[in-house]
Parts: C-alpha cells; sequence; structure tokens
C-alpha cells in the first residue's frame, strides 16, 4: 500500500476505533543498540490497550496478539511484561512484519486495537506522513509516546502537570494568538509554575515545546467550543472548518521551536539572524553572526556559522544543504528521536552536524551518539566562535 493510502488508512482505522499507541522507532526497538531481545518496547501507560487486567508485582505475564499490516499476512505477536526488568514490550513482531528493522529508527508506529485481541499497525517513515498523523490527532511526541483514546468522544488525557494555569491563562481568550506569542505565553506559563530562575537549554527547550502543545491544544477546545457543540448542516462548511483547523496546527508546529531557540539564544547573548538571508533568497534559520557580516565578502568564511532548525528530519534534513554557500559545514537542530545508521552516514558525507537535545540522544544508535551535538554544546561553540 503507498504512502498516501496507508496514511489515510491510518486515519481512518484510528478514528472508528476511538484509541491508540503510537511511539517513535528507536534504536533499542530495533536491537541495534546491544539488547538481548529485539521487540518494540510499549509504554506502561498504554497497560489498559494491550493488557486486561492489573499490572503484576512479581513474575511474568504474557499474551499472543494478532498484528494485522495492510497488504500483509497477519501474524501472531507476544505482548509481555517482566517485572524483574519493568519491560512492556511487543516481540515476535519484526521477523513477521515487511518493515526493514535497521531503516525504521526514528519512524512512527502506531497500534490500533480493533478487537481485544487483534491490532492493526501502521508504520509511518517520511516527514509528511508523521506530520500529518501527529496533526490529525494533535499528539505531543515529546517523551517518544503518545496515547490517544476517545472511546464516544470524551478525550480521555494524560494529566498535564500544567493544567490548572493553562485553563487560568487562556481564560477569556477568543482569537488564537500570533505563534511568538503563543510560543512567549507558554514559556511564561512554564517557568512561572516552576519558578525558575536558570534556563537549561536542552532540557528548557522540550519543555517549552511540549507546554506550548499543551496550552494550543486547550485553546482550541475553549476557542471551538461553539463549533465543536453544535451541528454543521451541510458537508462543505465542515470540510472547511476542518481544514482551517488542520493548517493551524501544522503552522504553529513549524514555528514553535524556532521561537524557543530563538529566545534561547537571546538570553545567552548569541550574535545571530532569525532568519538569515544568503545567496538569493534563500534564509537559514539561524545565521551567525549576521546577515550583514554573511554579505561581507571581505569577512571570513569561516567566521560565518549557519543552524537549521526542523522538528523532524528524516526526508528534509537535506534542505539545509544549500541554504549558505559560504558556510561548507552546516548545523541542523532536530527533536527528531533517532533515524537510521545509513542517515548518519550520509549526513556525515554532507557536513552536517546533528545539535539535539541531550535527553534525546538515547534514541540514537549507540555508536553514533558521540556525533550528536547538545544544544549547551553548539552554545559553547558560538560563544568561543565570537569571543575575540
Amino acid at each position: 500500500m503507498q504512502g498516501n493510502e496507508a496514511l489515510s488508512s491510518a486515519i481512518e482505522a484510528a478514528n472508528q476505533n476511538g484509541r491508540f499507541f503510537c511511539k517513535f522507532i528507536s534504536a533499542n526497538d530495533v536491537g541495534i543498540n546491544g539488547a538481548h531481545q529485539e521487540g518494540v518496547y510499549l509504554n506502561k501507560k498504554s497497560w489498559d490497550m494491550f493488557f486486561h487486567e492489573p499490572i503484576p508485582s512479581i513474575g511474568i505475564l504474557d499474551r499472543q496478539v494478532k498484528i494485522h499490516i495492510d497488504d500483509w499476512e497477519p501474524f501472531e505477536s507476544r505482548v509481555v511484561y517482566y517485572t524483574s526488568k519493568k519491560e512492556f514490550r511487543i516481540t515476535q513482531f519484526w521477523t513477521n512484519t515487511p518493515f526493514e528493522k535497521n531503516e525504521a529508527v526514528g519512524a512512527l508506529i502506531a497500534f490500533i486495537p480493533v478487537s481485544p485481541d487483534d491490532y492493526k499497525v501502521y508504520l509511518f517513515n517520511t516527514e509528511e506522513e508523521i506530520e500529518e498523523f501527529i496533526d490529525t490527532f494533535s499528539l505531543s511526541l515529546l517523551n517518544n509516546f503518545a496515547i490517544y483514546n476517545n472511546i464516544n468522544g470524551q478525550e480521555i488525557e494524560v494529566v498535564q502537570t500544567l493544567e490548572d494555569i493553562i485553563n487560568q491563562s487562556i481564560e477569556g481568550i477568543e482569537n488564537f494568538p500570533t505563534t511568538a506569542e503563543m510560543s512567549q505565553m507558554s514559556r511564561d506559563i512554564f517557568i512561572n509554575f516552576h519558578k525558575k530562575k536558570v534556563i537549561i537549554p536542552d532540557k528548557d527547550l522540550l519543555n517549552w515545546v511540549d507546554t506550548e502543545y499543551t496550552v494550543f491544544r486547550m485553546l482550541e477546545k475553549y476557542i471551538y467550543r461553539n463549533e465543536l457543540v453544535k451541528p454543521f448542516m451541510d458537508i462543505e462548511p465542515l470540510i472547511e472548518f476542518a481544514n482551517m483547523a488542520l493548517n493551524r496546527r501544522k503552522s504553529r508546529a513549524g514555528k514553535s521551536l524556532e521561537n524557543h531557540v530563538n529566545y534561547i539564544f537571546t538570553s545567552a547573548n548569541l550574535p545571530f539572524n532569525n532568519p538569515g538571508r544568503t545567496e538569493a533568497k534563500k534564509k537559514p534559520d539561524f545565521l551567525f553572526p549576521s546577515t550583514e557580516e554573511y554579505k561581507n565578502i571581505d569577512y571570513p568564511d569561516n567566521k560565518l556559522i549557519m543552524l537549521g532548525a526542523k522538528t523532524t528530519c528524516k526526508d528534509r534534513w537535506r534542505q539545509v544543504l544549500n541554504e549558505a554557500n559560504r558556510i561548507p559545514h552546516k548545523h541542523l537542530l532536530t527533536l527528531q528521536q533517532g533515524i537510521s545508521k545509513n542517515q548518519m552516514d550520509e549526513m556525515q558525507e554532507e557536513n552536517l552536524t546533528l545539535v539535539v537535545p541531550k535527553p534525546l540522544h538515547g534514541y540514537y544508535p549507540k555508536e553514533y551518539q558521540e556525533r550528536l551535538w547538545t544544544l549547551e554544546q553548539f552554545i559553547r561553540f558560538i560563544k568561543e566562535k565570537y569571543s575575540d
């Protein structure tokens, strides 16, 4: 089944059944980090989606389930929980699927229960498919996984620690703030709630992006409250409203990362333009020290730095390669949770360094993690470059 058909099938199945568990495939999930056994790790918060009894305190709990993949013969897999290791995963899986497991690192996999013992499984391996699925259900996967439960129209969410203060902050807002305003609001909420005085770039970037996701979801429910309770009398207004809501989700997600990185760099007193401007109409996300110096032919090339910012980079990392001709070595900041060894090798060959928040490094192949820069490391690099 082609990508668009698989995506449509997944969205239809998820809507029809009302719940699913999804996660980004990590190196551990495919057994390339030296794990003794292979299997997709499941999060215990999704327990009720795979088991019908409580989490045991001793021993091993397992059951056989049937996996259904479009255009593929159904097969049996084993869902197992080891209390000694506190590991919850699905095994007997990769060898029975049509997926090439080593190329699946960084892909999004979704398990949709269609009966107590049957699960439809979809794997999305391109940014377009991943983002379309995430945006359709407005998911946050900064913790690597998401649980969607919308039985009988009553969505059940993982409890958000900031929910009360967010509710108070959005009360009375009738129109969506600009993307910059929403990012600022989210940072303020998180910083004030946790009484933070010092920015920890790698952790706080993830915290702020995640908080903004929650703010946006709650704003959607609040601002769209009238549209969500009144019936649409014709299909065209319904389609128009759905497209408008989905496009807003996409545009916000695309700017959120950039807004928060801008704030971190500004707070660190780094010299940069966001966006920068180079040849023709090219606009790298962050250009150091400035567009003015880039266009000054007397300014040394080795003092110029560019940083792209993309939430995912499995396909789009190549877009940054031609954004600044004077800068042979590019940097790319991403929240991508793992990519394959082949892609890591391709990036190195193209003189591209990935900048990944430290908490996400564990999702990458172990022997390649030393190639990753943390955001803190990149900031130190910039400060040293322009210290003289």
